[in-house]
């Protein structure tokens, strides 16, 4: 068997040291290329920028009373939802990122079982989120990705984010200095239940930190490369290979 030399990478922990250590070497560099409506090209977001946005998205929530909370993710790949999950898992409480392609009496039945007690979800999901409001028992509110909502039963993801900018322009740090730990249940996945109901499954962040560490050993990437993250970005390979390690290594996502 051939002893196979294994790329340097960065040790990490917990995803909020990557996030941190990656702000700090690439901070100028674009994180991601955003589309934005009325935009012809792509718009970059830098890691400064995009390590401010986690926090600040983070410590809104912390002010709204989520601290601790199970919090459902559900939309396409979008730069709200990559923002959503790292604000979530870096210090709020538990994700449970949703399959948007799920039928509504699927999503019913998993944001129930999994007792969150907030979505976070696509405007493109308006009318699946609109036949369920009422029927998630645990649910206590709705935020839409989008910079406005039309509806008032839905906070609006951009309002938010200025006030948790708002909030730490102020010196709030009660979500950037919580500390995590690294072998605690963050994140809460379904599979896809192929053959009977939906199962549950627990992850850390030492779960998918191994992970990205074997992953970057064994394959090389770096600052240079663009990744476009197509696979659905709820589930665990597309989270990891095409959200998180690209963010580790200083790479760029759109």
């Amino acid at each position: 068997m051939k002893n196979i030399p294994l790329y340097e990478v960065d040790q990490i922990s917990t995803l909020k040291d990557m996030l941190i250590n990656s702000e700090r070497k690439f901070g100028d560099k674009p994180a991601f290329l955003k589309k934005v409506p009325g935009v012809d090209n792509y718009v970059p977001v830098t890691y400064k920028q995009y390590k401010k946005d986690v926090d600040a998205f983070g410590t809104k929530l912390i002010d709204m009373g989520y601290k601790d909370e199970k919090i459902v993710i559900i939309g396409e790949n979008r730069y709200e939802w990559s923002c959503s999950y790292l604000s979530v898992v870096n210090g709020v409480g538990v994700v449970v990122p949703l399959d948007k392609e799920l039928p509504e009496n699927e999503i019913e039945l998993s944001v129930n079982r999994a007792e969150a007690s907030l979505v976070i979800f696509s405007p493109k999901l308006i009318d699946k989120i609109n036949n369920l409001y009422g029927k998630l028992s645990t649910v206590k509110e709705y935020i839409v990705m989008d910079d406005e909502s039309k509806d008032d039963r839905f906070a609006a993801f951009g309002k938010l984010l200025k006030e948790g900018h708002e909030l730490l322009e102020k010196g709030d740090d009660r979500y950037t200095s919580i500390e995590i730990d690294p072998e605690e249940m963050k994140i809460l996945l379904f599979t896809s239940g192929t053959t009977d109901i939906a199962k549950a499954v627990m992850l850390s962040h030492k779960n998918i930190c191994e992970n990205l560490m074997a992953m970057c050993a064994m394959t090389y990437i770096d600052e240079n490369d663009v990744f476009l993250s197509i696979l659905p970005i709820h589930h665990t390979y597309e989270c990891t290979c095409g959200f998180l390690c690209p963010l580790y290594r200083g790479s760029t996502v759109a």
